[in-house]
């Protein structure tokens, strides 16, 4: 472009800059003071009209490589240090004058001030840009998501007793409602089952009262009869005795049942923890009598807890009459009790059979039955440590089990103390 504005004058050169655009004659204005015009042999044509630095460059000689160049790039440094890079090329001259080249240079310095801006705007913007990317990536996330983790929570809270718990859809995208509707309708249809078989174990129950109560007193009768012989009489004791153990299990289904079905009224009465344990030791002395088992009262606080007694009562004979079962003949069973803030402690420990760490989570799990702990030699059906739980649990206290497999076990019972 420079090249086909330069023309040789008598006086000179002229650019012939008036029919070029504004930044065009910019350009050339910026390129006026570092040019030079060279014959064939590389000496300058008009030195007069060099400027400053490019007449002090060819006083010392630093332009001779670039002049001598007719075409292509060069770089000199200027006496002040400035380095200077230069672009030759032919200039168009009419026909039979001698051909003359165009050398024009550019300071370095000011393109190494724009690299030096360009870089430090790209090593600011660059970090800038890609923190506030993950920024807002992150809230965006955060805002798309969050919906999923209020469904993930709410799932992880649903057990079999509170399948009636739904979440909402109102005001959600179509997407996540889409999702929540289909959950809701998953809960809803467990909830169906739980019910259905919650009814049908009740119904059952209820039905198999009857039969088994009308069985059991006919065998009472015929075992009092002074006719029966005694092989018919042991047949007898020996139905006697099973028909005892199916009510047992049909009496404590019936409760479960009951009590899941939230039927079952719990009647708040201030215990004595003492005089209570005390009876129930009692009352289970005899059964461990005829095992050699001792059951042994630790030490126990005169303490009151608000509850139902019948269902407390039910529950602690209920893991005494386990710790006998399981128990070894000549064996020892210990019961105390302690307070601890505003709790109430009572533990139960015997040194029997134990129960396997493998087990231990699913023992209070309904008709669940350990090998050999909850063997049906020993009469459990799997019912009782479900009932204790729902007992416990019922008077807002909790249950906890600790044992080893040939150490024995230790029932740990918390209730809350008025």
């Amino acid at each position: 472009m420079l090249a086909s504005h330069l023309s040789r004058t008598e006086n000179g050169f002229h650019w012939g800059s008036e029919h070029l655009a504004i930044e065009e004659s910019l350009t050339l204005e910026a390129f006026r003071p570092y040019f030079a015009v060279t014959d064939l042999q590389g000496n300058v044509v008009r030195g007069d009209l060099l400027g400053r630095y490019m007449q002090e460059m060819l006083r010392r000689g630093s332009l001779k490589p670039v002049l001598d160049e007719h075409l292509g790039f060069g770089r000199v440094d200027a006496p002040d240090g400035t380095t200077f890079r230069f672009f030759s090329l032919p200039v168009a001259s009419a026909a039979g004058s001698a051909p003359l080249f165009l050398h024009v240079a550019r300071p370095m310095d000011a393109l190494r001030d724009v690299l030096r801006e360009n870089l430090f705007i790209y090593a600011t913007s660059v970090p800038a840009a890609l923190i506030t990317s993950v920024v807002i990536g992150w809230f965006l996330a955060g805002r798309a998501l969050g919906p999923f983790e209020e469904v993930a929570q709410t799932a992880k809270q649903i057990t079999s007793k509170n399948l009636n718990t739904r979440i909402e859809t109102a005001r959600r995208e179509r997407e996540i409602q889409s999702l929540v509707e289909s959950f809701n309708a998953m809960v809803g249809r467990l909830n169906t089952s739980f019910q259905q078989m919650r009814k049908f174990n009740a119904d059952v129950a209820h039905e198999l009262r009857t039969p088994l109560a009308i069985m059991q007193g006919e065998n009472e009768v015929a075992l009092r009869s002074g006719s029966v012989s005694e092989e018919a009489r042991a047949v007898l004791a020996s139905n006697l005795e099973e028909l005892e153990r199916l009510t047992r299990m049909v009496n404590d289904l019936l409760s479960l049942s009951e009590a899941e079905a939230g039927r079952q009224v719990i009647v708040r009465k201030p215990i004595r923890l003492r005089g209570l344990i005390e009876d129930l030791v009692e009352q289970m002395q005899l059964l461990a009598t005829d095992r050699n088992i001792s059951i042994r009262i630790g030490p126990l606080p005169d303490a009151v807890i608000e509850g139902d007694e019948l269902w407390i009562r039910r529950a602690l004979l209920n893991l005494i009459d386990n710790a006998i079962k399981y128990s070894r003949d000549g064996g020892s069973i210990e019961v105390d009790a302690r307070v601890e803030n505003t709790t109430v402690r009572l533990e139960i420990r015997d040194r029997g059979i134990g129960i396997a760490e493998r087990d231990i989570p699913y023992i209070f799990d309904r008709l669940y039955r350990a090998d050999p702990a909850r063997s049906r030699s020993s009469g459990g059906a799997g019912l009782g440590l479900a009932l204790v739980k729902w007992v416990v649990e019922a008077h807002e206290g909790r249950v906890h089990v600790t044992s080893a497999p040939g150490h024995g076990s230790s029932f740990e019972l918390l209730f809350p103390m008025t």
